[in-house]
């Protein structure tokens, strides 16, 4: 029989099964009477015949029966039987089934959570065609990696033919302020260059795109912009949108498809006009490149590294030692939150083994209960591969219901992390309850419930199940045959949960620590917020005259005690780095160079946030542009070049070597502060120069140092802006105090996950201990009554017990340590000044789980020291 004739076959027996019936009779009635009529032949009268015959066939009736049990529909039967059986008794102990179902819902919830995280960050493609040949340009100098400069950008689309093509963005400064009928809206977007649609390989829905040639302002718009401004009109095309005060055309509508990689919900595009660089710095410019797919990355760098950097040899006069490097988008956008995420999802996986073990556990408690019942069916001629079946089918069917529930616990988690922590994990916006996501947990489910009732089956004395008819029950072998089983199960909880505990601590103490870190400036009391003007409005002098007015206007406001704005802030807010030659270092009028954070500020800056001058002057209103250039450096700066000596008085020239350009004299020093990656990320050497020495700045953050509550300045200082320039709204309002709870939220977040991780596996633990500890003073019961009748006192009955899971939880204590060991090796990136192998936090949960031990087994352990001799021994 052909495999389709096969599938024809099944489908009969089960849409069909009364005419399959009448099939098997005629079949079977024709084989006997062809028997029959062999038989005559042979010489055997007709009764002695059909006598023969019927017992050589085995009878109709039977033969039937061993013909319906290969049935499809008959196995279909068999399994919605049992399955109504495995029902039926959950009904009968709501209190097991909600155990069993809770447990394993929480261990699946976190682990499908997770996962999602793991298959829309980490596994799905990005949303752009060919995604695996998108790399980020990066330049590096030694250790040093930056963005591109304008100069490095425009050389790369140069010379990047036949290897790859580029294309560039740079992120606002907080949106862009789109004019509309009721005053400025602040939107987000991004600065584009022409060819970065074409790279990402999403075309415009109408309109041409953005043009290279061109110095006018284009933008392309959203379609959910062009709806709300334009309904869909195809004449937008062409029409202007006042941004940041300057008319910009509409060049095109993308799809919702389109936007920045890793970014979610733009409205604008403005073209990127770099124009032609005078110098090699600054490093703002976030380069794409799409490579062609003959070109691997390595050879991509090279033929980059040496193409580029000839030119701007000629260009820049700048040193060999530049070198550009890729990596993918997709990791870039990841970042670090890779181990994180991975680590996470192990962690979580370790919680549904101890909730598989539970279960297993609990079912194994159940199996014992229950052997009467299935000795009862052996009886009455259920086979083993029945029983087990329908063990089995009790297990999927809690682990399935454990997996809807799972779900709906993933659903939950992940909307209050996408709804209060949307900016921590990288990608949120593609990760979805789709169809893998689903799969994933419903087959979790079914898998975590058959690995929990494979421990009962396998543990069933299938031999003893007629003794246990006979005996009524009480046969007390089988406690032994499935105690070691259950303490093993029990031993594996402990262990497991002392390593997850281990690393929750670790993640909370390094927390804690980073939150406890001086960072350098005082966020008390301080306002910020970002003011953004218009670069074709505003000259360099009127655009220093509006930041200098501002400053004044706002300094004369009732509970304002000092103001002052710079192009970034601590701790994580600050974009641009530098290129810089100091003087005389190597002998020659260049000198050594270098790579500084490089931040512009006003004068009042570093008193306005708390920052201490450690040596010489800070900035003064006498630092104007026709005053000799001056900076301040801090401390890294200092131990990086004049380790053991004065800073004051050492002169410096921004960017690459130019004889022709000025010197800057270092005029003072100042603490550290964390500028690009929060306390975590450190300090790096800065640099620092007077506002009015760089007057190009056109989006600055304020910073306003009050008297009472910050807050309450908001709407003041909105007014005074709005008196100014009516089209400039404030954006990216907060403290600084906010400002640095935000920077530290990824380490809080990872504490809170790690430590609801580590009291669900105690949890789970405890309730493991109490339950081996409960079945064992219940099996136990005679043994104690008879101990009781001869004279043994509760404390010694309390001790015994305590003693027995005391040493489980000990067994289990001595192999989570060696666990935790490796565990919290692998915690070592995500800790802040801790140890990964802490000896305080070693000791500290190793003497928790043991508490939580000795509580679980109390418990149990009092209930048989109330044991009553009398009646137990009465009713055995």
């Amino acid at each position: 029989m052909s495999w389709i004739q096969g599938m024809a076959q099944r489908a009969r027996e089960l849409l069909r099964p009364h005419a399959s019936e009448l099939e098997i009779d005629e079949e079977l009635r024709d084989h006997f009477e062809r028997e029959v009529e062999r038989r005559i032949r042979a010489g055997a009268a007709p009764d002695a015949a059909r006598r023969e015959a019927r017992l050589h066939t085995g009878g109709h009736q039977s033969a039937k029966e061993a013909v319906r049990d290969g049935w499809t529909g008959r196995l279909l039967a068999d399994v919605l039987s049992d399955v109504r059986t495995a029902v039926r008794g959950m009904r009968r102990e709501p209190g097991f089934t909600a155990a069993v179902v809770l447990s394993l819902g929480l261990g699946i919830g976190g682990t499908t959570a997770i996962f999602s995280v793991v298959y829309g960050v980490l596994l799905r493609p990005l949303p752009y065609p060919d995604s695996d040949r998108l790399h980020l340009v990066e330049i590096w100098w030694n250790d040093f990696s930056a963005s591109l400069s304008p100069a490095d950008f425009l050389a790369l689309r140069e010379s990047g033919a036949g290897v790859a093509d580029v294309g560039g963005f740079t992120f606002p400064d907080a949106g862009f302020a789109l004019r509309g009928d009721d005053g400025p809206e602040v939107v987000d977007g991004a600065t584009i260059t022409a060819e970065l649609p074409r790279v990402l390989q999403i075309a415009p829905l109408v309109g041409p795109g953005l043009s290279v040639a061109t110095t006018a302002c284009e933008v392309l718009i959203s379609d959910r912009l062009w709806q709300r401004r334009f309904g869909r009109k195809p004449d937008a095309v062409g029409r202007s949108l006042v941004i940041e005060g300057e008319p910009c055309a509409v060049v095109g509508v993308m799809p919702e498809s389109f936007d920045i990689p890793g970014r979610y919900g733009s409205s604008i595009w403005i073209g990127l006009r770099p124009g032609e660089p005078k110098r090699r710095g600054p490093f703002f410019i976030n380069t794409i490149a799409r490579l062609r797919p003959s070109v691997t990355p390595r050879q991509a760098e090279a033929a980059l590294t040496t193409r580029v950097v000839a030119i701007l040899r000629d260009r820049y006069g700048i040193r060999n030692e530049w070198r550009y490097g890729l990596r993918p988008e997709k990791d870039v956008l990841v970042g670090n939150m890779r181990e994180t995420i991975w680590l996470t999802f192990g962690v979580v996986a370790l919680v549904l083994c101890i909730a598989v073990a539970n279960v297993a556990n609990l079912l194994i408690a159940r199996g014992a209960v229950r052997s009467r019942e299935l000795a009862v069916r052996a009886s009455l001629g259920a086979g083993r591969g029945r029983l087990a079946r329908q063990l089995l089918t009790d297990g999927v069917v809690l682990g399935v219901i454990g997996g809807a529930i799972g779900l709906g616990i993933a659903v939950a988690t992940l909307e209050v992390v996408r709804a209060n922590l949307p900016a921590l994990l990288p990608r949120m916006a593609e990760v979805r309850f789709d169809l893998p996501v689903v799969a994933f947990a419903l087959a979790l489910g079914i898998a975590a419930g058959l690995a929990a009732g494979l421990f009962p089956l396998a543990r069933l004395p299938w031999a003893q199940l007629g003794q246990w008819v006979r005996e009524g029950g009480r046969t007390s072998g089988e406690s032994v045959r499935l105690g070691r089983l259950r303490r093993f199960l029990v031993i594996a909880e402990v262990a497991l949960t002392l390593a997850v505990v281990c690393g929750a601590t670790l993640l909370v103490k390094s927390a804690l620590r980073l939150q406890a870190q001086d960072p350098g400036f005082a966020p008390h009391g301080v306002l910020s917020f970002r003011v953004g003007i218009s670069e074709t409005a505003y000259t360099n002098e009127r655009a220093h005259l509006f930041f200098e007015t501002l400053e004044d206007r706002l300094r004369a406001l009732p509970g304002v005690r000092s103001v002052a704005y710079a192009l970034g802030l601590p701790p994580n807010m600050l974009d641009v780095s530098n290129n810089y030659t100091l003087e005389g270092e190597t002998g020659d009028s260049a000198g050594h160079g270098g790579v500084a954070e490089w931040n512009a500020v006003s004068p009042g800056y570093f008193a306005t946030l708390g920052i201490p001058v450690l040596e010489g002057r800070s900035f003064s209103l006498a630092d104007t542009a026709t005053a000799p250039q001056v900076a301040l450096v801090n401390q890294s700066f200092v131990r990086r070049h004049f380790r053991g000596q004065s800073a004051i008085g050492k002169r410096l020239k921004g960017g690459d070597w130019d004889p022709k350009a000025p010197w800057t004299t270092i005029v003072g020093v100042v603490t550290d502060v964390p500028y690009t990656g929060g306390i975590w990320g450190g300090n790096h050497p800065t640099f620092y120069e007077p506002s009015a020495q760089n007057r190009w700045l056109r989006s600055v953050l304020v910073v306003v140092k009050t008297a009472g509550d910050p807050a309450q300045l908001v709407g003041p200082i909105r007014r005074e802006t709005s008196a100014l320039d009516a089209g400039v709204p404030l954006r990216d309002v907060a403290t600084m105090t906010e400002r640095l709870d935000r920077s530290a939220s990824l380490p809080r977040f990872r504490g809170l996950l790690f430590s609801l991780l580590g009291g669900l596996a105690l949890v789970l633990a405890a309730t493991g201990i109490y339950g081996v500890m409960a079945y064992h003073v219940n099996q136990r019961r005679r043994e104690t009554a008879i101990r009781r009748a001869l004279g043994a006192r509760s404390a010694q009955v309390v001790r015994a017990t305590l003693e027995s899971g005391m040493r489980l939880a000990g067994a289990g204590i001595v192999i989570g340590v060696l666990g935790a060991l490796v565990l919290t090796r692998s915690l070592s990136a995500l800790l802040y000044k801790v140890d990964p192998f802490d000896p305080a936090v070693l000791a500290g949960v190793t003497a928790l789980l043991a508490l939580v031990a000795m509580l679980a087994s109390l418990v149990p352990a009092m209930r048989a020291a109330r044991v009553d001799p009398a009646v137990i021994l009465r009713d055995e």
